[in-house]
């Protein structure tokens, strides 16, 4: 009898070992994909920031070249209407006519 009771004893301690080792399994696997989501969101978040920083990057280098263009377009315009006002006595060649000759040859 108490051999029986011993072998009850020892099997609820292997049951109780053994639903502690599956909740253990189940706590792993949960705490694996918790980590694997981090580090999908993770890479999302800093990839969205690479784009973003990039097309700060791009619009500000476009500001930059458009900036300097018409830094550009402004020189030769005071050197091409100081040359015409020389020979004619007059303003000849409007900015905006320059621009809009300058942007359609593009």
């Amino acid at each position: 009898m108490q051999e029986e009771s011993s072998v009850r004893k020892e099997r609820a301690r292997q049951a109780t070992e053994e639903q502690i080792q599956a909740q253990h399994r189940q706590t792993e696997r949960e705490r694996a994909e918790i980590e694997r989501e981090t580090i999908r969101v993770k890479a999302m978040a800093e990839a969205e920031g690479r784009a973003h920083e990039a097309k700060l990057t791009e619009d500000h280098n476009r500001r930059m070249l458009i900036e300097r263009l018409q830094g550009e377009r402004d020189k030769w315009l005071a050197a091409i209407n100081t040359t015409f006002s020389h020979i004619e006595g007059m303003q000849l060649i409007s900015t905006s006519a320059v621009f809009r000759i300058y942007f359609w040859s593009l």
